[in-house]
């Protein structure tokens, strides 16, 4: 049996005869029920953790914590029971700096890990300080790109400074 046949339109009412019809397979798990923890950048200054944890205990206080790699200064987020098996956080972050977030559980002053997420590094916060000499502006581009903050940037856009061809077209 192909997937047409297994899910084809007629099973879905929904779905027109005519309309054309596409395969999304079967419905994606709400839970794997594997130990899991994982960490994401978002920007400079926040990161996104997620996790599932299928067996968590269930007479400790549960807990989610962003760790500093460097410093070790922590920032720990309190979970219930719900959260604790399946969820996701976002962190406040310092820009270049190397973070791992904890999944565990605490009493009083003591962390227990339970998993340690893959190790990120936040991006810097601006733009570049040094400039690639083979990427440097040609004699006259510093200028239109400066102008892009001003008036001459609508000019700009609609292919005023260079004409069509932009810059390295001539």
């Amino acid at each position: 049996m192909n997937s047409r046949e297994r899910l084809s339109p007629t099973d879905r009412p929904h779905i027109a005869a005519s309309d054309p019809y596409l395969d999304y397979g079967p419905p994606l798990p709400e839970r794997y029920g594997i130990l899991t923890l994982r960490a994401l950048v978002r920007d400079p200054r926040s990161v996104f953790a997620f996790w599932e944890w299928p067996e968590a205990e269930k007479t400790a206080a549960w807990a989610v914590r962003l760790r500093d790699v460097a410093t070790s200064v922590a920032t720990i987020a309190m979970l219930d029971r719900a959260a604790a098996a399946c969820g996701s956080f976002y962190f406040e972050a310092a820009p270049e700096r190397d973070y791992e977030v904890d999944l565990g559980w605490t009493s009083g002053e003591v962390f227990v890990v339970v998993r340690t997420s893959n190790r990120i590094r936040t991006p810097r916060e601006g733009p570049a300080t040094e400039v690639d000499p083979d990427w440097a502006p040609a004699e006259g581009e510093a200028d239109v790109w400066r102008s892009l903050s001003g008036p001459k940037a609508r000019a700009w856009t609609r292919g005023g400074a260079y004409g069509r061809g932009g810059p390295s077209h001539g």
